[in-house]
């Protein structure tokens, strides 16, 4: 985000926004994500089967445990969606697509409420502390980052929330997923399709749904769309999962990204278009000045090699014309002929 990106105006209106999209949710948003929250959704950590994984889930209607998705809304600072690109056919390029991740990266360029959901995200994630091994989850959220943006008085730096999800399962962890197909839009010249599909699967859990916003007065309606559309300064709501895996002999807690909504992208359009005109207004500098040179050659070069010359011409050509080198060449041109012919 430059400076033709209104920064003040993004936080103004990513202020609003969360406050209008918080009033009317009826599902966990971030901003508000305090102990009221947490037992009005019926928000608790349950531990996997496996004793290694602890996710934060939410009781139905029924009383059953669902995995929880949280809402969170902020300004894109930094994105990693299809389609991907494959920098070459080695292999070693090959293996590193099948670890790839689809990840989002938003900010609030100082909205005040957007520091309120970096403080419920840190809250969040102390509730794993208790359900992780000797209390080992890494202290400092790996999904908490720095965002430094330029402008004229210096450099401001702003907190980042990542949700981030693999594009491929392992097969031996793949049981209990569903095998689906790739979007073509996601990878229309199918380089995803170079990963080793006895190795790698592509599962329901995988998937990440795309989405814009389109407000109505009577309800909220939202249009399925492709992950291109989204761009750095582009106002959004992620839907993202929480839970805790083994790292390096501790545990870490990541936000898994399930969903993106562009809720706002007429900042970026604005952004876009100022910076368009700004090159066309920019005069266009002068051709520079080049030295000439003179080839010491030009002189001596002929037009037309002389064995084109038949004979009948280099006699009825005056010598003026052909100047003392030529002259001279024709005339030993002769002598070798006569030579050739007494020899003969």
């Amino acid at each position: 985000m430059d400076s033709f990106y209104n920064k003040i105006e993004a936080a103004r209106l990513l202020d609003s926004i969360i406050a209008e999209r918080v009033e009317a949710a009826s599902s966990p948003q971030m901003y508000e994500m305090d102990s009221e929250a947490t037992e009005r959704f019926g928000l608790t950590i349950l531990k996997e089967d496996t004793d290694t994984i602890s996710k934060l889930v939410q009781r139905n209607d029924a009383g059953e445990a669902e995995e929880a998705t949280i809402a969170i809304q902020g300004i894109i600072s930094g994105c990693l969606l299809p389609p991907f690109e494959l920098k070459s056919n080695r292999p070693d390029e090959i293996r590193r697509l099948a670890h790839i991740r689809q990840s989002v990266t938003i900010t609030g360029l100082g909205s005040k409420s957007f520091e309120s959901i970096v403080e419920n995200c840190r809250r969040t994630h102390t509730m794993f502390s208790r359900y992780t091994p000797n209390a080992k989850l890494h202290p400092l959220p790996e999904f908490l980052g720095k965002y430094k943006s330029a402008n004229a008085s210096g450099v401001n730096e702003y907190t980042t929330i990542t949700a981030s999800a693999r594009f491929f399962t392992p097969a031996k962890q793949a049981a209990g997923f569903s095998i689906v197909d790739v979007n073509p839009e996601l990878d229309p010249r199918g380089v995803l399709g170079k990963v080793d599909g006895t190795k790698w699967m592509h599962t329901n859990d995988n998937e990440v749904g795309y989405y814009m916003f389109m407000p109505h007065d009577d309800e909220e309606k939202y249009k399925l769309t492709t992950p291109i559309i989204f761009q750095t300064g582009d106002i959004v709501e992620l839907q993202a999962s929480m839970l805790s895996i083994p790292s390096k002999g501790n545990y870490t807690a990541k936000l898994i990204l399930r969903s993106i909504v562009l809720l706002d992208g007429h900042l970026t359009t604005d952004a876009t278009t100022a910076r368009t005109l700004a090159a066309e207004a920019t005069p266009s500098l002068p051709a520079p000045r080049r030295l000439k040179r003179r080839n010491p050659y030009d002189r001596y070069i002929r037009q037309q090699p002389l064995s084109r010359i038949d004979q009948a011409s280099v006699e009825d050509i005056d010598e003026a014309e052909l100047g003392p080198e030529v002259e001279i060449e024709a005339q030993f041109d002769c002598q070798m002929g006569e030579q050739q012919m007494d020899d003969f």
